[in-house]
């Protein structure tokens, strides 16, 4: 969220410091949710001042704040998360652990663009991005077109390193998981 600086399409939901961001930079939230202690007395107390519903969680509790919030989206066809990566390694771990579980999650930051990829067709616009890499989850099939290095229906394994630094040729790429899924990771140099 720190490295936010776009105009907001959609709904807006703050977790917990991401609400105080989102206020902060003057970005309007549907819903704020958290235990709120990574915020001081006073930005929880300007939090709670907004006309908005407001999720105060238990410190104490089996879930993470994160986690709570993916049930105010549970209708919600696509999941853009921002400030989910680059902060504690432990939170970042668990966020790309989410994503796994769930397609609809995109976790976004000033140099990364992560999703799960399932069976079936994708357009993959470059965004901006440089590279272009896949993760294999579980043995697949792929085809990718429009790309550095192309491959059609290719059989991959769990670990094969060359599907990482692929490049989109012009704006966008054609991708086909003929079976498996992936975790499809667009990135830039930090």
């Amino acid at each position: 969220m720190r490295e936010f600086e776009g105009e907001t399409v959609g709904d807006v939901f703050g977790v917990d410091y991401g609400a105080w961001l989102c206020y902060d930079k003057g970005i309007e939230m549907k819903a704020a949710c958290g235990d709120f202690d990574s915020v001081s007395k006073s930005q929880k107390q300007a939090l709670l001042t907004l006309d908005i519903p407001i999720y105060e969680l238990e410190p104490m509790k089996d879930y993470t704040d994160f986690e709570y919030s993916l049930s105010l989206v549970k209708d919600y066809d696509l999941i853009y998360v921002y400030g989910a990566l680059g902060g504690r390694r432990d939170h970042e771990y668990l966020h790309v652990q989410f994503a796994l579980k769930d397609p609809r999650i995109v976790l976004i930051d000033g140099s990364n663009k992560i999703r799960k990829v399932e069976e079936g067709t994708y357009i993959v616009k470059k965004d901006n991005y440089r590279y272009l890499s896949f993760i294999v989850i579980e043995q697949a099939v792929i085809t990718i077109e429009n790309v550095k290095y192309p491959l059609s229906r290719r059989q991959v394994y769990l670990g094969d390193a060359y599907l990482s630094s692929n490049e989109i040729l012009e704006e966008q790429a054609f991708l086909c998981v003929h079976s498996g899924s992936f975790l499809m990771i667009q990135s830039n140099e930090v």
